[in-house]
């Protein structure tokens, strides 16, 4: 009974091993991928962990290490997941597109489900996809600027380059609206930036051109002159806006800041046309009536700019003293001819046509000869006239031959001439002396007494001071300073000098 009992526990026993076989294969094989897995977490390579981690759960579900594992590895997966997620966000937020798609193949590889990481995938896909439609349009971003794969960069030039061909064309007002899409995406795009500051510039040098060009019209001078003076400081190479500042000033009356800015537009474009006129009224302003009767003409081509009245008040101004002499000559015209008149009368009354021939014979000889060879002619000349100088010539005339009493007598009719009265007092004394007057030494007083002081004696020809000359040397005798006779010869002496 024994044995029989032996038997069949033997057999029992041979019955388990061989159903439990398979079982201990099938859970050492579980236990292997259990800890190759558990090497890789070591290591830090979550996902050769989870792929052993899944053989090994797939054979054994229900051991306690793979269950206990399984929690462990799914916390870390977890964590790691949630790190990538947000590095994912700040490469993208950074526009760092190949670090984040490097990042979202990480997660996926972790979590090939996870939606985060299939959304963004997408978007990482979208985004090269755009920048290779910007890069067949000849848009490229280099890699050294760091944003290589921003669209809103792409999309920033795209925009950039058709404000500048708008720009280029003149139309300012679609280039703003280009560079206001840049600015509400990139708010520190410089190159944007630069060209908004350019056409704002360009659009205030115009506002303050119009509101120069109106205030002209409309007469605010100061106006005129303070936007200029802005516009020329900006551009000073529009010599237009000197030209207007130059007529404001004009309007202004300021001739000399006129004048600079006409001259300065003047020697960058010589239109002597539109500057002479305004150079005649400048100067005209400053009195140099010279300098603006002078512009008022162009000399070269004969092109007047001012009316005929304009240059004549310019030249009456210019010689204003010549012609205010003139006036008064003019006004002194009719006297003279009635004093004329009224010598002419006096004249003519005691002048004939027979004097006045023996008057020019008389004179043709004079001048030629002597007085003393036409005495006889000159003494008809003298008793028509009874002019004091001719009676004086007469009278030197007759002492000079000898008459000394018809010298005597044509001396006295010459003594009413101031000029002569010295010498025909001295001469008339030598008469008298000579023929025993005893009135001769009050005439060499009165002849001293004439002669005291007087400078000069009138027109004396030269023909006259030689016979004069000649009587002295004749018949002057008393030389000394003792006697009238010596003070009076001294006198006419010097006289005849002269």
């Amino acid at each position: 009974m024994r044995d029989n009992r032996s038997s069949i526990l033997l057999l029992i026993c041979l019955l388990v091993v061989i159903q439990a076989g398979p079982l201990l294969a099938f859970s050492s094989q579980a236990r292997e991928y259990l800890r190759r897995a558990e090497v890789f977490f070591e290591n830090g390579n979550l996902v050769q962990a989870r792929n052993f981690f899944q053989r090994a759960e797939k054979i054994d579900p229900d051991d306690a290490k793979i269950k206990e594992f399984a929690a462990k590895l799914n916390k870390v997966i977890t964590e790691r997941a949630d790190r990538l997620q947000l590095q994912i966000e700040f490469y993208l937020s950074a526009k760092n597109v190949p670090e984040a798609e490097k990042n979202l193949h990480e997660l996926l590889s972790l979590s090939p489900e996870n939606e985060f990481a299939l959304s963004k995938m997408k978007q990482v896909s979208e985004t090269y996809k755009k920048i290779d439609e910007y890069r067949s349009q000849g848009i490229n971003i280099e890699v050294s600027s760091g944003r290589a794969h921003d669209v809103d960069l792409y999309s920033a030039v795209s925009y950039m380059n058709r404000a500048r061909g708008f720009f280029d064309q003149g139309d300012r007002a679609k280039a703003l609206e280009m560079l206001a899409v840049i600015l509400t995406r990139e708010k520190d795009y410089k190159p944007a930036l630069e060209l908004k500051a350019r056409i704002d510039h360009i659009n205030q040098i115009e506002s303050f051109v119009e509101k120069a060009e109106t205030a002209f019209l409309e007469g605010r001078m100061m106006e005129t002159t303070d936007a200029l003076t802005v516009l020329i400081a900006d551009s000073p190479d529009r010599i237009e806006y000197l030209l207007l500042r130059g007529k404001a000033h004009l309007k202004l009356k300021n001739y000399d800041e006129a004048l600079t800015d006409f001259w300065k537009y003047f020697r960058k474009n010589a239109d002597k046309d539109t500057l002479f006129p305004l150079f005649s009224e400048c100067y005209f302003g400053q009195r140099n009536y010279l300098m603006a009767l002078g512009f008022s003409r162009n000399a070269k081509t004969g092109k007047v700019y001012q009316t005929l009245a304009y240059r004549v008040e310019c030249h009456f101004r210019m010689h204003f003293v010549a012609y205010m002499l003139l006036l008064l000559l003019l006004l002194l015209f009719p006297v003279a001819i009635y004093y004329s008149w009224k010598a002419g009368e006096d004249l003519l009354m005691r002048f004939s046509m027979g004097t006045l021939r023996v008057s020019i014979k008389c004179v043709a000889v004079i001048a030629v000869k002597s007085p003393v060879d036409c005495l006889g002619d000159l003494i008809s000349v003298a008793r028509d006239l009874n002019v004091p100088w001719l009676n004086y010539l007469v009278g030197i005339c007759l002492f000079k031959i000898g008459q000394i009493e018809g010298a005597q007598r044509f001396l006295t009719y010459s003594l009413e001439s101031g000029s002569l009265r010295s010498r025909a007092y001295y001469f008339v004394g030598l008469a008298r002396k000579f023929l025993k007057h005893q009135s001769s030494e009050s005439d060499f007083e009165e002849s001293v007494l004439s002669g005291v002081g007087r400078q000069s004696a009138g027109w004396h020809p030269k023909f006259m001071k030689q016979i004069e000359r000649e009587l002295l040397m004749s018949y002057s005798k008393e030389k000394g300073d003792e006697t009238f006779e010596g003070m009076a010869f001294a006198l006419v002496e010097a006289q005849t000098e002269e």
